[in-house]
């Protein structure tokens, strides 16, 4: 993280800034040590947040160690709809703790609500991603990465010998991700470059 008081809020899941409000030094192993309480800026929650301290008594701006709780690997587009969005940041705070059969069954979750959110009136989720293909919602490809999430989420549901790891579950939020930017976050872009088109075009008549 850079020197200031600027972190990713685990609370919020927004790039913020932080008003210390409390801190101690700690000796650990002879290397001295700040803890920070702060307060986000923007959603008013509290982290704890780690930083080396060069004595005793400094509120030292140093480099910041460790967020608790920790933070997600990365913000959710807020143009992702809130219950998909939900899913998705449940996920990836399953993932952050090594839960990882709880990661890619969320990871699944999401994908059924993004096929009943565009549409689909089918009952089973393989039914569902097929129907938004006939329909052509979605590509022959992001078929493909759906049945894959739909895979590996239905293993970790459902009592067996299959383990997933880490890999697995990362890979499958990764294949949820790239679903999202196809038909949320690349869409919403091209509609707010049009609308700037359309903007500067009208101003300039």
């Amino acid at each position: 993280m850079a020197d200031t008081n600027s972190i990713y809020c685990p609370h919020c899941h927004k790039y913020t800034y932080l008003t210390i409000r409390s801190h101690y030094t700690k000796n650990i192993a002879r290397q001295l040590f700040q803890y920070q309480i702060g307060e986000c800026n923007n959603c008013n929650n509290c982290v704890l947040i780690m930083r080396p301290a060069t004595n005793s008594s400094s509120t030292s701006n140093s480099t910041i160690l460790k967020v608790y709780p920790a933070p997600l690997p990365k913000e959710v587009d807020d143009v992702i709809p809130d219950n998909i969005k939900s899913d998705i940041i449940e996920a990836r705070i399953c993932l952050s703790v090594n839960a990882n059969r709880a990661a890619a069954v969320l990871a699944r979750r999401a994908l059924q609500v993004i096929c009943i959110e565009k549409g689909s009136k089918k009952n089973k989720l393989v039914e569902q991603v097929d129907e938004l293909f006939t329909k052509s919602i979605i590509t022959d490809e992001i078929k493909k990465w759906a049945h894959e999430i739909r895979y590996v989420g239905n293993d970790a549901a459902h009592p067996n010998d299959t383990s997933v790891s880490r890999d697995d579950a990362e890979e499958v939020l990764e294949l949820l991700d790239s679903m999202c930017d196809t038909l949320y976050i690349a869409p919403a872009k091209a509609e707010n470059r049009r609308r700037a088109r359309e903007s500067r075009k009208g101003n300039s008549i």
